[in-house]
């Protein structure tokens, strides 16, 4: 009995030591586990203020504007052509004033929300959209409201505050800035270093200007469009007056036009996408911008062929139809081949083309500071003769 006790207390110490090391490893791996966590959030916090500094130090005023026009090459900006288009088929004659409406209220909006995202420490507007999920699909319903007024012509028009402003114009700029509510934004290296300083030094103002200088650049073949869609003249073309339908209801009646009716559906489209989506996101990443391009590529070769091969061949119209509709089928062929067996993508264009913007290169100022004189010399000039007229 007298051996028992210290074998008990032999056996005991044992216990607790390798208990105890047990512990001390386990204390061991767990301060090594947070030392790591530790240091990778210190590496990426220096990365951040890096990206930050670089951007503050590199990335001017006409840098962003310069980054704005590249971005239209990204697939997110295939979202604007519908409602580019929206408000096109609305407006009729002079879009250059309301292309500039339309900008001011999504630059507007745009601006807000970029600065609203960096002070929560974000630098993505797609998971930004995700917080904001509710108030996206809200801007869906009030889309879709808009749009069916508009189908009955009413929309644009009935919103107005003052009889000395165009009839269009404030709707067309609170269209504008429902829109970039749900628009997602395209993160090139441009932006995403933007919102990086911004989140890093806190300067919103500076952000806001830098914002609003890469929407500009974002709107410019927006406003090509809307100088070539009048000089030409095109609001008398007949493709925006397709069709006059009279419906009656009770004892008056409705004229819907077939512009009104292409609009109203464009704006319901998008107040749904909103809706379904949260946002512009899956546009993006199904790359509908590269098939666009192949399928307008493709078009255009075979509108070529027949205007200047097939029409001069065959003499007979009715042969002529045929043979068009032989031309888009075989199109419509050929663009399923190429897809089927090569991968088109636009993804990542953008951003390579951007990366040399990082550096500040002074000759990339100079060309971008051109291109805004030249294009606010323009915009003057558009806008001026159009004040003319309507005087």
């Amino acid at each position: 009995m007298a051996t028992a006790a210290p074998l008990k207390i032999i056996a005991h110490l044992l216990f607790f030591l390798v208990l105890s090391t047990v512990f001390s490893a386990a204390q061991s791996d767990n301060s090594s586990g947070i030392e790591k966590q530790l240091s990778i959030l210190q590496k990426l916090q220096d990365y951040n203020k890096t990206v930050a500094e670089s951007t503050l130090g590199h990335v001017s005023f006409l840098i962003a504007f310069l980054a704005g026009i590249l971005s239209f090459l990204a697939p997110c900006t295939l979202a604007l052509f519908p409602a580019f288009l929206a408000y096109v088929a609305k407006t009729g004659r002079n879009l250059t004033l309301a292309t500039t409406t339309f900008f001011a209220g999504f630059s507007l909006s745009f601006v807000a929300l970029g600065v609203i995202l960096t002070s929560v420490g974000r630098i993505s507007f797609v998971t930004f959209q995700q917080d904001i999920s509710v108030l996206i699909r809200a801007v869906g319903v009030a889309l879709i409201f808009l749009g069916t007024l508009t189908f009955f012509g009413r929309g644009f028009s009935s919103i107005r505050i003052s009889s000395k402003l165009p009839k269009n114009a404030l709707g067309t700029f609170i269209f504008g800035a429902l829109f970039a509510v749900g628009w997602s934004a395209c993160i090139g290296p441009v932006i995403a270093g933007i919102f990086t300083m911004a989140a890093v030094f806190h300067n919103y103002a500076y952000t806001a200007l830098l914002l609003f200088f890469y929407a500009l650049g974002l709107a410019i073949p927006l406003f090509i469009a809307s100088f070539a869609y009048d000089k030409f003249n095109l609001a008398n073309h007949r493709i925006f007056n397709l069709f006059n339908i009279n419906l009656t209801v009770g004892k008056s009646e409705i004229l819907i036009t077939g512009t009104n009716a292409l609009s109203g559906l464009l704006l319901i489209f998008l107040g749904l996408f909103f809706i379904v989506n949260v946002g512009t996101t899956a546009i993006t990443t199904a790359d509908l911008l590269g098939m666009s391009l192949l399928l307008l590529a493709i078009l255009s070769v075979m509108l070529l062929l027949h205007k200047f091969a097939v029409a001069k061949v065959v003499a007979s119209p009715n042969w002529r139809k045929i043979a068009a509709v032989a031309e888009l089928l075989a199109g419509v062929a050929v663009f399923a081949i190429i897809t089927s067996r090569f991968s088109i993508r636009t993804t990542g264009v953008t951003e390579e083309l951007s990366r040399p913007l990082l550096q500040g290169n002074l000759s990339l100022n100079i060309i971008a500071g051109i291109i805004l004189i030249f294009f606010v010399a323009v915009l003057f000039y558009f806008l001026k003769k159009q004040a003319k007229k309507k005087g």
